[in-house]
């Protein structure tokens, strides 16, 4: 099946404290770190399956970034997994965490920041 998109490539200002947020939490999204980016300026996260074709993660250090209002949302396929993920989230040191449980009934979701103030979401949408 053809990806939906080709990649996210996000902006942050400390490499490390990015790693150390995004590696656990988009592990826990199914995205594996691509071996030979793990000590790159611009790691990436791939989800597996479809090799170079398959989504992927990444992200750009630079230190002047200011964060806007833009948001990365991530699918779960259920409330369990968002749930999950807010709490992976929250171990990882988002902030701003609200949620779950979301919007709307037919919108369960969790917003969160990373540490440089992206935004982010885990959401489920049913009906």
């Amino acid at each position: 099946m053809r990806p939906l998109y080709s990649h996210v490539d996000l902006r942050v200002r400390d490499r490390e404290k990015a790693v150390e947020f995004y590696d656990p939490l988009l592990r826990a999204l199914g995205f594996q770190i691509e071996p030979r980016s793990a000590g790159d300026d611009w790691p990436t996260w791939r989800r597996p399956g479809d090799g170079r074709n398959a989504e992927f993660f990444g992200f750009e250090v630079d230190p002047d970034h200011v964060p806007n209002q833009n948001r990365v949302a991530f699918f779960c396929a259920s409330k369990e997994e968002v749930e999950r993920i807010a709490r992976v989230a929250a171990e990882c040191g988002a902030k701003n965490i609200d949620g779950p449980p979301g919007l709307s009934d037919k919108y369960y979701a969790c917003f969160f920041d990373d540490p440089d103030g992206n935004r982010l979401e885990a959401c489920f949408l049913s009906g």
